[in-house]
């Protein structure tokens, strides 16, 4: 598959085929694309969570489910009609991969600075007394952008292999429970849920602005 192909045919796919099965040999190799990302300094920050009991996948949407029904229920009963209707229409955009026949949690480690001999927030201290900017994006919110780079090879390389892909963080919503669900240590922060199977649906191209409208030349 050429690389405009599998960029141009890849789509959000809600909708998986029941009884599909993933090898494992399957997954690692998206995996693999992914640890292919671009990272500050080559940190490498990524690290991913294979889910593929079915039970366990179907016990995590459910969880999902029904907190955007309880916080709907809420909202209705505090008169909130807009947040209540926000939160049904969540029940089901945020708990829908069931049926996936894997998922994979992305997280991220902290960026590692020890080699320098300082730690990110007291170098980021150090910085702000001396005068200069905050460099937070540099040493505290680049590790999320290094992971959602790897994500986009993983999406690529499933589509490449036949399989459809829906990168999520709705699911965050119960991320106390997921880190308890999953064993997630609590230095990993949840970036994405990528829900995976068989696609079970041909969704059309959404229209994509003209590169006109989203330049600025210089």
């Amino acid at each position: 598959m050429e690389l405009d192909e599998a960029i141009r045919g890849r789509r959000s796919i809600r909708k998986y085929k029941k009884s599909a099965f993933i090898p494992k040999e399957h997954l690692e190799a998206m995996i693999e694309a992914a640890t292919w990302a671009p990272s500050s300094t080559n940190v490498q920050p990524w690290r991913f969570i294979l889910v593929t009991q079915r039970e366990l996948i179907a016990q995590m949407a459910q969880a999902v489910f029904d907190k955007f029904q309880e916080l709907s229920q809420r909202a209705y009963e505090a008169g909130e009609k807009r947040v209540a209707a926000f939160c049904r229409f969540m029940r089901s955009y945020g708990g829908f991969f069931g049926e996936a026949s894997a998922v994979i949690v992305a997280c991220t480690e902290r960026y590692d600075i020890s080699r320098f001999g300082l730690d990110e927030y007291v170098l980021m201290a150090k910085v702000k007394e001396l005068g200069g900017p905050s460099l937070e994006p540099m040493l505290i919110r680049t590790v999320e952008k290094s992971v959602a780079m790897a994500i986009q090879n993983l999406l690529l390389k499933a589509h490449e292999l036949g399989y459809g892909a829906c990168v999520m963080d709705s699911p965050f919503v119960i991320e106390d429970e997921l880190r308890q669900m999953l064993d997630i240590p609590k230095e990993q922060k949840l970036v994405m849920v990528i829900p995976l199977g068989l696609p079970d649906q041909k969704p059309q191209p959404p229209e994509r602005m003209p590169v006109s409208e989203v330049v600025r030349y210089m």
